[in-house]
């Protein structure tokens, strides 16, 4: 098996499960849903072929194979987190330094407050060198406890409890609907029931901080990560969508090019739409530069 991105991230949600002693007890931790945990591990188990864990009225428990994965991934995480440490290390000659992280395509939307704030905190802070990377909510985390981000600015459903260890503020919220193309069954349906049932019936991609979010009683066949296609970014859902392979749980504002010219068509915004959080994120026991604390400060400015 060759280690991708996808397998580090769910390596890194198995040990937290691991640790923690269950999938509801890890939530504090990763800060996403119990749900979401369990799809993350079905799919470790899906990519390694092996059961790693037994749940149920039992209790949780890791099985042989799942002790033997366990040992192997704290090797493995410990190994890297000491190499990119090191690495780290290495890269902090620049003194005017701001380094931020975001969920992909927070850029399209008019809220995001994060260009204003950069251009504003070139023009008063001289030398100033800006780092942005493009992650996932949990690559944010594991980012930002590496100390290898300052700021993170992720989404997070409404609901959500997010990890004691990071400072969060809440900027704004982002819709995000149902779409299908103009092509697919849903599309021509108006009687709410028959839609219902053609949703359950159909194959939905969605982003990664987004699991089975819609309503637990909904059967969401969420669409497997995997080497050729994944459902980790928003742009992979929509290219789904368009294909009318899937529907795409997308944001409303980065579905609004397509649903513009009738390739898309959002189903049911009154039943099936749902509200992302947008936060801030740095960790509390960061030693934060003066820079880093103008652009928390800024992004929280309306």
């Amino acid at each position: 098996m060759r280690l991708t991105d996808i397998d580090l991230r769910l390596l890194r949600v198995f040990k937290a499960v691991a640790e923690a002693g269950g999938f509801v007890k890890a939530q504090d931790e990763l800060g996403i849903s119990q749900p979401a945990i369990s799809s993350h591990i079905a799919n470790l188990e899906h990519r390694l072929n092996v059961r790693l864990c037994n749940r149920g009225r039992k209790g949780f428990s890791l099985t042989p194979q799942g002790e033997q994965v366990f040992r192997e991934t704290n090797q493995l995480l410990a190994h890297l987190d000491s190499y990119a440490a090191r690495l780290n290390e290495i890269g902090h000659e620049a003194e005017a330094l701001l380094r931020v992280g975001v969920v992909d395509c927070l850029l399209t939307d008019c809220q995001n407050p994060l260009t204003d704030a950069i251009s504003e905190a070139n023009a008063k802070f001289q030398g100033l060198t800006v780092r942005i990377g493009v992650y996932d909510y949990l690559d944010c985390l594991t980012e930002l406890r590496a100390g290898r981000l300052d700021i993170a600015l992720v989404g997070v459903a409404k609901d959500a409890r997010l990890p004691a260890d990071v400072e969060t503020r809440h900027l704004y919220d982002e819709p995000s609907g149902l779409f299908c193309s103009r092509d697919h069954p849903c599309s021509k349906i108006t009687d709410p029931e028959a839609l219902a049932k053609c949703v359950r019936a159909t194959e939905i991609s969605a982003h990664s901080f987004l699991q089975n979010p819609i309503d637990e009683a909904l059967d969401i066949h969420l669409f497997e990560e995997n080497s050729e296609i994944s459902q980790s970014n928003i742009e992979s859902t929509t290219y789904l969508t368009l294909a009318g392979t899937h529907i795409g749980l997308i944001p409303v504002h980065y579905a609004k090019i397509w649903t513009d010219t009738g390739a898309l068509i959002e189903l049911a915004p009154d039943t099936y739409r749902i509200v992302s959080a947008i936060h801030e994120l740095r960790l509390r026991s960061q030693t934060h530069s003066p820079i880093a604390t103008w652009v928390w400060d800024r992004l929280a400015v309306e």
